[in-house]
């Protein structure tokens, strides 16, 4: 009887990083779960992968939404009939304004999308990988994860909680072979609507998704041994 393909859940899919996470796990031998909160950002990427001879599957979820996150995962757990041995978490809210114009509502959106959604879908793929011995969980972070600059608020107060609860489940998961790391992406990503937004911008001041995409794989990979817990990614040109 054939060995059950493993399996890779990506939260957050889009035309961007989102598919690109995907389509480099489905590239090393992994059946992919894709979660977002449209329809509209899943089915293409998974027409693309079944295309290529991929297995894939499509479960819409509000990130933000705790027991929808959970719901998503148990959903692709069943239908792969296989536990997650990847979980790639790459949603997160999103507020650009002045801490007057920041209301607590908007704030508390954030944190639920951003870190409450991340912590959720750990908690929901940390037993199986305990008992398996293995795991890997990789957090998308950003600029603001180690900055909070004027009118980032909102979004700096959350990127700080998932860098938080990246390191202690690091720290606590590590030595059960849990991989859990937290990668800071620093300016903006090359997708479609950057490049038509912003047609005069240099091609090479943004950074490609794919480049970023394999990046994970390689943490995923790492050997035990020289296991990354946080790292920075940034073109060539950007300022820091």
């Amino acid at each position: 009887m054939a060995s059950k393909k493993a399996v890779a859940i990506v939260i957050g899919v889009g035309p961007g990083l989102g598919a690109s996470l995907a389509k480099r796990f489905a590239a090393g031998g992994y059946s992919v779960g894709l979660i977002a909160r449209k329809e509209s950002s899943l089915q293409p990427v998974q027409s693309e992968l079944e295309q290529s001879g991929h297995t894939a599957m499509s479960v819409t979820a509000d990130a933000g939404d705790a027991a929808s996150v959970k719901n998503a995962i148990d959903t692709i757990r069943k239908k792969f009939d296989n536990d997650p041995e990847v979980l790639l978490y790459n949603a997160s809210g999103f507020f650009y304004g002045s801490i007057l114009d920041l209301k607590p509502e908007v704030l508390q959106a954030a944190l639920n999308t951003t870190v409450v959604g991340a912590l959720a879908a750990s908690q929901e793929v940390l037993p199986a990988m305990i008992k398996n011995g293995k795991g890997t969980i990789l957090f998308t972070g950003a600029t603001a994860s180690l900055r909070g600059s004027a009118q980032f608020a909102g979004f700096a107060i959350s990127k700080f909680g998932l860098r938080a609860l990246g390191q202690s489940m690091a720290r606590e998961f590590g030595p059960q072979g849990i991989h859990v790391a937290h990668i800071i992406v620093d300016g903006g990503i090359r997708s479609p609507n950057q490049t038509e937004s912003q047609p005069d911008k240099d091609i090479d001041s943004f950074l490609n998704s794919e480049a970023i995409a394999e990046t994970y794989w390689q943490l995923h990979i790492q050997p035990r041994s020289t296991w990354t817990q946080e790292l920075d990614l940034r073109p060539s040109t950007e300022e820091f």
